[in-house]
């Protein structure tokens, strides 16, 4: 199984302001999300993506979307057989927020963490580095050194 971030789904559907020129890292991360967004919805694999990962989608997308965009993309991804939705304990977003300092991330994102630990997930399909500083969890893409 392999867990879904937010952002994955932000690069793919978000869309620079025209004449806005684009970074070399961006332009690959939105060639990739796009990638990412059509396997998980031509291949018969295995995905998760929290609520709380869910919740920002929407956050973001509501700003570019129509509402009836939205929704369809929202129900598409809770209906594809491929995509677990996992709900969060209240306990385990806590403990996220307990350890916001030690890890130097927002909650959201080490509930992510602590998710994949919990379910024994070891992929996760993301562009935040910070994620490669975490034991255990190996970041899908491998993004080139040179556009760190």
């Amino acid at each position: 199984m392999i867990y879904l971030d937010a952002n994955i789904f932000i690069y793919a559907y978000f869309k620079p302001k025209k004449g806005k020129s684009i970074s070399n890292k961006i332009k690959w991360c939105k060639e990739e999300a796009k990638k990412i967004v059509q396997k998980i919805n031509e291949e018969d694999s295995d995905y998760c993506i929290s609520l709380i990962q869910l919740s920002e989608v929407v956050n973001l997308l509501k700003n570019i979307m129509s509402w009836e965009t939205l929704q369809e993309f929202v129900m598409g991804l809770i209906s594809n057989k491929s995509v677990e939705i996992i709900e969060v304990k209240k306990m385990l977003y806590i403990n996220a927020v307990n350890k916001m300092v030690e890890y130097g991330m927002d909650s959201n994102d080490i509930s992510a963490y602590l998710l994949m630990k919990e379910n024994n997930i070891k992929e996760i399909y993301t562009f935040d580095q910070q994620y490669e500083n975490l034991p255990d969890i190996i970041c899908l893409p491998q993004m080139p050194k040179e556009l760190k």
